[in-house]
């Protein structure tokens, strides 16, 4: 197997033109996440491929995804490295359809891309517009299919994490279903899942599958107290490296501020009625 090298960036909040950045950032988000693609290049990452796993624009519009596409067609192009997007719960279904795509919308966005050695599927965990995360049944069954094809080894990019050791405490927020996605992979060549979300890096080993949870390009949340966290000015994004059979990751820190720019309260840590969820879905699935 060759070396092949990807850059994971996630969680861009790129605020709507004219609106003040999200969670009263000093620095614009635009202007951060600019300084992730000069890093890249500057530094000679030379990524096979870049992928941005959600929350691309906060609460945007269809011209919010318009500009943003111009961005990322501008970085392939000096990069001359193709950059793929998958939805977060801040984006918005048919807006990221009509200005990124550029095509009619369909109520989910996943699919799934062959390098030479590695096979990966990038999975939508939005479920409507709620914070939470969550996947629908024809989307387990698409990935279940693909997986049993596959003679390659996997990899799985979403926007919200699955239940691990570092984030036991953010089960109100996470991935909802994740044991049915655990489900699905066992017994495959599945060898990481990538997320974002929460805003702070960590890393677990689930049944030999390793996760890796991106920090944000926009703001670093500290959720070391489980009812009370706190926000400040953060930028950073994951470099991972596949070489043969090895999988690891770097995380290259550009900016962590020490003022604390809002906080929020956290009165229930547990995962939310799975009832509602799937009501949720119901809804987003039309």
């Amino acid at each position: 197997m060759a070396n092949y090298k990807i850059v994971q960036i996630s969680d861009t909040h790129l605020t709507v033109d004219g609106a003040k950045p999200a969670n009263h950032q000093l620095i614009d988000p635009y202007e951060k996440l600019q300084s992730v693609f000069d890093d890249i290049y500057v530094t000679n990452v030379d990524p096979d491929l870049i992928v941005i796993t959600g929350d691309l624009v906060h609460n945007g519009d269809e011209d919010s995804y318009r500009h943003f596409h111009h961005i990322v067609q501008q970085e392939e192009e000096r990069l001359m490295t193709p950059i793929e997007a998958i939805l977060g719960n801040h984006d918005r279904t048919d807006q990221f359809y009509e200005g990124y795509l550029g095509k009619p919308s369909l109520p989910r966005y996943y699919f799934d891309v062959e390098s030479n050695d590695w096979h990966l599927y990038f999975l939508d965990t939005k479920c409507g517009d709620i914070e939470q995360g969550y996947l629908d049944q024809a989307q387990l069954e698409w990935l279940s299919d693909r997986l049993s094809h596959s003679e390659k080894p996997g990899l799985i990019f979403m926007h919200h994490p699955l239940l691990g050791a570092p984030v036991k405490q953010m089960k109100y927020s996470i991935l909802q279903n994740g044991d049915e996605l655990k489900r699905v992979i066992s017994g495959t060549d599945v060898r990481a899942i990538f997320s974002g979300h929460v805003h702070f890096a960590n890393t677990y080993l689930q049944n030999g599958v390793l996760n890796v949870v991106a920090d944000s390009t926009a703001y670093h949340i500290n959720c070391a107290n489980p009812h009370q966290h706190f926000v400040v000015d953060g930028t950073s994004y994951n470099i991972i490296h596949l070489d043969g059979d090895e999988i690891g990751v770097e995380q290259r820190l550009l900016r962590l501020g020490t003022k604390t720019i809002n906080t929020f309260k956290i009165p229930n840590t547990n995962f939310v009625d799975p009832k509602l969820m799937k009501r949720q879905m119901e809804n987003a699935m039309g």
